[in-house]
């Protein structure tokens, strides 16, 4: 026979339950605007409800939810936010990580056959396990000729194997051709290369600043001082940025004690990240391009700031926004402008627009695609030389 203490145990879980509700309730509404916002959740449920119940195809509501939402970021007519799906976010903290899909080697078209050659092997990766070396030559994928097609071309048939093995059809340096297994792996892409130039001056070259990428740069400048060069060539052309905390690890590096990175939210309360007096005593310079967004484009204002560095290239487009990941219950993710920023000297990049160099250099058409295929060598890169004419004698 059940009790009083039945009876109690029953009524506390259903007011827990109850509660449990009443708060969920409390976070939607207040997600829409507070209770005068209640009828936009209300709006949005009856339009899934009429979906769901009245359209006389198939639907799929996950996929309308999310069409619905990454709409919703969009409205807001802001380049740097978005609504991520689960797949996109996942993709998205690969590529935060410095992680790509794909089999561990940098290629450049190979004019003779339209195919592409394997310049560079990831040490111990999947292509140099299976026997591949550099020289050779992809002209097919699982049977699928790559000839005349782009790196996307090549990158998208590859990743399609991402778990398992791709079946490559490479040409030899012999001339000979052979088909090779690779298995498509999560690869980690250094972000940050380097060397040195006319004997005396430390080339970086920045991919990013996402994971790693601050450390890289620091450690591939002092190794660059190791060897006894007498100026810094930074190159962040085609860098979208990447995060606050690696920009600020490679300007603390660089410059002097200060303020190197100033942020402020929406009610206007800013916070100020600044450098120790530890610093690079060597002339600087940076190359940039239309390209050079986010922390590409401040890095190279914030040295400038301080006269630590000049600038080459072409003018950039002026970013004033920093964004935060939220990453939602069901693996979806919203990116959205949480901060603007300022300079060390308290300019805002986007009402500048954007960075004018101290000399203005462009690549020819013919050079830009050797740029862009990886063939052309900074000692054969009119922006990088701009830049080098900058250090003075």
């Amino acid at each position: 026979m059940k009790g009083p203490s039945y009876k109690k145990n029953l009524l506390t879980g259903a007011l827990c339950a109850l509660c449990g509700v009443l708060a969920a309730f409390a976070v939607i509404v207040m997600g829409f605007g507070g209770f005068r916002g209640f009828s936009r959740a209300a709006k949005f449920a009856s339009v899934l409800r009429i979906i769901r119940t009245q359209f006389v195809g198939e639907s799929d509501l996950d996929a309308v939810t999310d069409a619905a939402l990454a709409n919703a970021v969009a409205s807001l007519d802001d380049d740097w936010s978005y609504y991520m799906d689960a797949e996109s976010y996942s993709e998205y903290q690969d590529y935060s990580a410095n992680l790509y899909q794909g089999i561990g080697v940098t290629i450049r078209q190979d004019e003779a056959t339209g195919g592409f050659a394997i310049v560079l092997l990831n040490k111990d990766g999947p292509a140099q396990t299976a026997g591949l070396e550099v020289g050779d030559v992809i002209l097919a994928v699982d049977g699928v000729s790559v000839r005349g097609g782009t790196t996307e071309d090549l990158r998208a048939l590859i990743q399609a194997d991402y778990g398992k093995e791709a079946l490559l059809t490479v040409r030899r340096a012999g001339g000979e051709q052979e088909q090779v297994s690779v298995s498509c792996e999560a690869i980690y892409t250094d972000p940050v290369r380097y060397q040195v130039l006319d004997g005396h001056i430390g080339y970086v070259d920045i991919d990013n600043f996402h994971d790693g990428a601050g450390k890289r740069a620091i450690d591939a400048v002092d190794a660059l001082i190791d060897q006894g060069v007498d100026s810094l060539v930074f190159d962040v052309r085609n860098d979208p940025g990447g995060q606050v905390s690696e920009l600020v690890a490679l300007l603390d590096h660089l410059l002097p004690e200060g303020d190197v990175f100033i942020r402020s939210d929406r009610k206007g309360r800013e916070v100020a990240e600044t450098s120790d007096a530890d610093c690079v005593e060597l002339p600087m310079a940076v190359v940039v391009n239309r390209d050079s967004y986010s922390a590409a484009e401040f890095f190279a204002a914030a040295l400038r700031d301080y006269d630590r560095a000049k600038i080459a290239g072409e003018p950039t487009t002026g970013k004033a926004r920093s964004q935060v990941t939220y990453s939602l219950w069901d693996g979806s993710a919203v990116h959205i402008s949480k901060y603007s920023y300022l300079t060390p000297s308290r300019t805002d990049l986007y009402e500048a627009g954007g960075l004018v160099p101290d000399a203005e250099a462009a690549l020819s058409e013919e050079e830009a695609t050797l740029y862009q295929t990886g063939w052309l060598e900074p000692e054969d890169d009119p922006q990088v030389r701009a830049a080098i004419g900058l250090l003075g004698p």
